[in-house]
């Protein structure tokens, strides 16, 4: 048969050990040379902290653009918030206090760097070159985005809620009594007429 349909096979997907190759070379030697320096230096809260803070921000993106065009290296530096942070010797706490704490000009210039990073990420994962659990992740935990889906329930009336009446208050309301007899709620009036009888 022409259009017979053959079931698909599946093949197990085993990561690759890692090996001597440069994926890491990199961001290791980065971060010895940063580590070598002692405490980090502080970027203070002032122009020309501000200045020594976009400089430094700008050399690593021009140390992963160097390093990327190496022809002799196998895998290429991916743009990275933690990276960032090693190569400005600060931590990604540090860099969060910065963004949240200090003026309008540093937040403005940390919003940028951390949007120019996600562009990279998200470049990445539009081609299959990253994989996209670990992009979501990432733009999720360093960017902002959200990934839920949320259902809110709101009144629509700005009256409170009624309150819920209980079962005795129903009865009581609803004018019934419990008969005996019957072993049933009636309405009020019939048990009074049989008493009348």
């Amino acid at each position: 048969m022409k259009n017979e349909l053959k079931p698909k096979e599946y093949k197990r997907f085993t990561p690759k050990p890692i090996e001597a190759d440069s994926t890491l070379e990199a961001v290791l030697n980065m971060t010895i040379e940063s580590l070598k320096q002692g405490r980090p230096p502080a970027y203070s809260d002032t122009e020309q902290g501000l200045e020594e803070f976009k400089q430094t921000t700008i050399d690593y993106f021009q140390y992963v653009k160097d390093t990327n065009a190496n022809p002799d290296i196998e895998k290429m530096l991916v743009p990275d918030i933690e990276a960032l942070c090693t190569f400005l010797g600060i931590t990604r706490a540090t860099l969060l206090t910065y963004e949240k704490q200090r003026g309008s000009s540093w937040q403005d210039f940390i919003k940028q760097t951390k949007n120019a990073i996600a562009g990279c990420k998200k470049e990445l994962a539009f081609h299959q070159q990253i994989p996209p659990v670990i992009a979501m992740f990432d733009l999720t935990n360093n960017h902002s985005y959200v990934n839920s889906s949320e259902f809110r329930i709101e009144p629509i009336s700005d009256k409170a809620p009624e309150r819920h009446l209980s079962l005795e208050e129903q009865i009581q309301q609803a004018g019934l009594v419990w008969n005996d007899e019957k072993g049933e709620y009636i309405p009020a009036i019939e048990a009074k007429g049989a008493l009348s009888e």
